[in-house]
């Protein structure tokens, strides 16, 4: 009898990491034992942009067709109700991945779903909290269509206003179907600003336009004239590498820092190195971690013991590159640990200084429920697939 564990992946379209599947994938083997990487089998199933139809339509298919233990995944939490019936009729597992651009629910899901999430908004809350206690009122937040349709903007709003604030400009772009976001429109924001002048700029923007936003600051003569405090994605080393030949300062947060001393770090990269031969990034670390977290299951997996390994998964933690990690949503669902920092470029290089922690969103915060209430946009693809 084959005692493999077939999981089934759900795997969306990204123009703007054509490779979070397969980094997530070699994340997960990476962690576990090379003796055991058999004992796990992967069954991708591509689903476009991650919307419903088609993301129950995938689950369905790999549950009934591929006969797959474990259903897993990038899902939006947008979709992830829709999936749940069948996982839960077949008496299986799921466990998802996020990037965090929606927070989590506030009610009881279900006892057979699980989720790892970079959980990206906790940043952004953490960086409206700090940038208000650090300039004041009022500050100013620019975005496209796609960016302001998640919980991102929101977090980063109700950080401020936890922190003191009463007052803020949002500035939302204009959709211009096949055409840039931001030309035509944000000459006139930077204007429109000039005579504002806010005591800071919040910038939330993804992939090219991220890039095209950067340039277009510089071009407008805002930069180094007033702080400008960019998303956890704006300032991921793959953005910034390709605009270090630019006078920018600017500050963000980070939940994960890729050159800690830490030992967990240490060790993440060198088992990815060892097995994959790449640089990790975010997609890697969300496989890491739940690797570790099989490999400490795996008595059980090779038992397929499905109700102690849901039993576990909902009280298992780990401690990975980024710190305590749990699995399950309730209120015990592990904090990240973020640190503010302040980006420099100089000479075409990056420098990065921690200049302060940042405070995360407990999930008993009566904050939590508000950041809901306030998307009403029914975004499903995750973020990035685009």
């Amino acid at each position: 009898m084959n005692q493999n564990i077939k999981i089934g992946f759900l795997a969306p379209y990204s123009s703007i990491y054509p490779d979070m599947v397969p980094s997530l994938v070699s994340g997960f083997y990476s962690a576990v034992p090379e003796k055991y990487h058999q004992l796990f089998q992967i069954f991708p199933e591509y689903v476009g942009q991650g919307g419903d139809k088609a993301t129950t339509e995938a689950v369905n298919k790999l549950l009934n067709f591929n006969r797959v233990d474990i259903v897993s995944g990038f899902v939006s939490y947008k979709v992830l109700p829709s999936v749940i019936p069948s996982i839960e009729n077949r008496q299986k597992l799921g466990l998802f991945f996020d990037v965090g651009e929606y927070i989590p629910y506030t009610h009881h899901i279900s006892d057979s779903v699980f989720n790892n999430s970079f959980q990206m908004w906790q940043s952004q809350f953490s960086l409206g909290y700090w940038a208000h206690q650090k300039y004041g009122e009022k500050g100013a937040v620019i975005m496209p269509i796609y960016d302001g349709g998640y919980h991102l903007q929101s977090a980063f709003r109700q950080g401020a206003i936890m922190a003191g604030a009463s007052n803020m400009d949002m500035y939302i772009l204009k959709y211009q179907p096949g055409a840039s976001q931001l030309k035509g429109q944000i000459e006139g924001l930077f204007d429109e600003i000039k005579k504002t002048h806010p005591t800071y700029i919040h910038s939330l923007f993804c992939g090219s336009e991220a890039l095209e936003f950067y340039y277009e600051y510089c071009k407008s003569g805002l930069n180094n004239k007033i702080p400008l405090v960019v998303s956890a994605h704006m300032s991921s080393d793959d953005i910034l590498n390709q605009v270090s030949n630019l006078d920018l300062n600017l500050y963000s947060a980070s939940m994960w820092n890729y050159h800690s001393k830490d030992k967990a770090n240490i060790e993440f990269k060198h088992k990815v190195n060892q097995f994959a031969g790449q640089k990790p990034d975010l997609f890697t670390l969300l496989g890491y971690e739940t690797g570790l977290v099989f490999e400490r299951l795996i008595p059980e997996f090779q038992k397929k013991d499905w109700p102690e390994i849901k039993k576990r998964l909902k009280t298992e933690t780990i401690e990975g590159p980024r710190g305590k990690r749990s699995f399950f949503l309730n209120s015990e669902y592990a904090t990240p640990l973020i640190d503010i920092e302040k980006i420099g470029f100089a000479n075409n290089q990056v420098t990065k200084i921690v200049i302060d922690q940042g405070r995360a969103l407990e999930y008993s915060n009566e904050a939590y429920e508000k950041i809901h209430k306030e998307n009403v946009s029914g975004w499903q693809n995750p973020y990035l697939c685009i």
